[in-house]
């Protein structure tokens, strides 16, 4: 009891976590006029927050592996909240980027080991369990950017939403100190040279790399959304924001569907279903231009795009299941190096070629993951067929 408990704990701090990630957007005018900031001045904040969770998140990924998921993840929950609780008093915009950093920093332990926890609990489930992590996640991301907006709509201060996340993730966190559960597995300490062994391993490498394509890919093609609807097509800013709240909405029902797809499929499967799927829907999406259409390929977009994060995750931690808080670190770390190449490349595209093939650029990457899930799966296959062939 006590065990499920603590799952939908750290379900509730993923979406806590998103909503902290994408309140960043429709905040960032109002925190702009704040400190009379320029556009290019204000953007500081994202790369602040990048820096903070490469810098905390293969840390936090080490000691969890040798100070235990639950003893880490506490600290960084409870740095998480009070960073929450002290932006509302940060006096001044380079206070705001202190502040960020740390958000970032510990969020970003929090992404990465909320899932090896999941996991750790869930034993007999773990691709459904993490899949389900990821279905909060994109609640969270869907509600945030909605919820801010209407406070500021109403008049509140921008202020206001970090103070009332904060005392949210106060709550969280002190659930999370005291729920008790039984003695977790003492199975996930890592030595240096077996963490060596993990970097050197050419499949996690792969996997690795499928994981940077893939955020890479959905965090280009949701954030220039806006622009693309707005420059390209007509679309209005109320019309292009509920569009990317579509995108998300189909994320998290994708991510419903898709738990239920790997009580019965292989995940390997599964993500080449998805990834050659998500391939057709990102060239229509560059190419289609009649509204109706324009809303069903959003929908499509985000059906496809749903489980390919946590299913990549789960196929690339079942293997390493005793390092398994440095296996998730090093993957969603490589997802952070996706999300800060890609969508500067498709950016450049826009700006050098046309803003529709920097909306098409991303089915390259989901081809690629296509390619390297089925390699995988070939080189699975030859040990056993080598065997076969010994028997006889």
């Amino acid at each position: 009891m006590h065990t499920r408990l603590l799952t939908f704990v750290c379900y509730a701090v993923m979406a806590i976590f998103a909503v902290a990630l994408t309140i960043t957007s429709p905040l960032l005018p109002a925190i702009a006029a704040s400190f009379a900031l320029s556009m290019a001045e204000s953007g500081v904040i994202f790369t602040v927050s990048f820096l903070g969770l490469v810098a905390f998140i293969l840390a936090g990924g080490v000691l969890a592996d040798r100070w235990g998921k639950r003893r880490v993840l506490a600290v960084a929950l409870a740095g998480f909240t009070l960073a929450l609780l002290a932006m509302p008093l940060a006096p001044s915009f380079a206070a705001v980027c202190a502040v960020t950093f740390f958000i970032g920093g510990f969020g970003g332990i929090l992404e990465s080991q909320i899932g090896a926890l999941v996991v750790a609990l869930n034993p007999e489930r773990p691709s459904y369990s993490l899949n389900m992590a990821q279905v909060f996640f994109g609640v969270g991301a869907l509600v945030g950017p909605i919820a801010a907006g209407m406070l500021l709509a109403a008049g509140f201060d921008w202020r206001l939403c970090y103070a009332v996340l904060g005392v949210l993730a106060l709550v969280l966190t002190v659930l999370f100190v005291a729920i008790r559960v039984p003695e977790l597995a003492s199975t996930d300490r890592i030595s240096w040279a077996a963490f060596a062994a993990l970097v050197r391993d050419r499949r996690f490498l792969l996997i690795c790399l499928c994981m940077m394509l893939y955020t890479g890919a959905e965090v280009g093609s949701w954030g220039w959304m806006s622009t693309f609807l707005t420059r390209s097509l007509g679309f209005s800013i109320i019309e292009s924001s509920v569009a990317v709240g579509l995108f998300w909405a189909a994320m998290t029902i994708g991510r419903l569907l898709c738990g239920q797809l790997t009580l019965r499929y292989d995940l390997r499967t599964i993500v080449i279903g998805l990834a050659a799927l998500a391939a057709l829907a990102t060239l229509a999406s560059g190419l289609v231009e009649a509204r109706a259409s324009v809303w069903v390929v959003i929908a499509a977009l985000g059906l496809t795009y749903s489980s390919q994060w946590p299913l990549i995750a789960a196929y690339g931690s079942e293997r390493h299941t005793a390092s398994s808080g440095t296996v998730f670190a090093l993957l969603v770390g490589s997802g952070g190096l996706g999300t800060t190449v890609v969508p500067y490349l498709m950016g450049l595209i826009g700006e050098r070629a046309t803003i529709r093939a920097a909306m098409i650029s991303p089915a390259a990457l989901f081809l690629a993951i296509v390619a390297i899930f089925w390699w995988l799966g070939q080189t699975e296959r030859r040990p056993a067929a080598l065997g076969e062939l010994g028997g006889d």
